[in-house]
């Protein structure tokens, strides 16, 4: 879930994540992603998704490996939201 205009932090991946666009849109450095869209993304790819205006971004997001998180909170948090 993104609200409208609100950002993913930044991170990179260590693995494989498929992410599918159920409602709303999203952009991110490899382009825009509306409803039933995929994106895929590998260990080569630091992104910052942020949802666009209207109606909130809700996708489903599988990973075969943790995140990789550039700032500090979202670091700190990880162990507790297990992403």
């Amino acid at each position: 879930y993104i609200p409208p205009g609100q950002a993913v932090p930044d991170h990179g991946h260590n693995g494989l994540e498929l992410t599918l666009v159920l409602q709303g849109s999203f952009s991110d450095e490899t382009g825009s992603y509306g409803v039933g869209d995929l994106e895929i993304a590998d260990e080569e790819l630091e992104h910052t998704p942020i949802a666009d205006q209207g109606a909130a971004c809700i996708c489903l997001a599988a990973t075969d490996a943790r995140l990789r998180f550039r700032e500090l909170v979202p670091r700190l948090l990880q162990p507790m939201i297990r992403i």
